[in-house]
C-alpha cells in the first residue's frame, strides 16, 4: 500500500496494487474508486483534502517533505539522522505528519 499526495491538484491517493486500472468509479464529489479488469479495487482517490484537513493528518513521504520545505531529500535524510526534525518510521520508510513540519518550522524561526 501507497499512498500520495498531490498539493497541487488538493488531492490523495490510496494505492492498494500494482494491477493496471480498468474502471474508475466516482463515489461521491469527493471520492473516486479504482478497479481492475476484475473488479478489485485498485487505488482510492480523495479529492479537495483541505477541506477536511482537521479530522485528517496530512502524512507526507521523504520527498514530499522535502518538496515542503524547499530541501533535497539529502538534506531531510540527514535531519532525521541527526534527529533535527519530527518522523515516523514505517518499515524501511520515514513519514511525517504535516502539522509537526509546521510546528518544526515555526521552532526554527530566527529574527523577528
Amino acid at each position: 500500500m501507497k499512498i500520495e499526495i498531490d498539493r497541487k491538484a488538493d488531492a490523495g491517493y490510496i494505492k492498494l496494487s500494482n494491477k493496471k486500472i480498468k474502471k474508475t468509479i466516482s463515489v461521491s464529489d469527493y471520492c473516486n474508486v479504482d478497479t481492475d479488469s476484475e473488479g478489485r479495487v485498485v487505488g482510492i482517490e480523495l479529492l479537495f483534502i483541505s477541506q477536511y484537513m482537521d479530522d485528517f493528518k496530512l502524512w507526507l513521504d521523504l520527498s514530499n517533505t522535502a518538496e515542503y520545505l524547499n530541501k533535497s531529500p539529502i538534506t531531510i535524510r540527514r535531519w532525521v539522522k541527526e534527529e533535527k526534525i519530527p518522523y515516523y518510521r514505517l518499515g524501511r520508510e520515514y513519514q511525517f505528519i504535516k502539522e509537526d513540519i509546521d510546528e518544526f518550522i515555526k521552532k526554527n524561526k530566527k529574527g523577528k
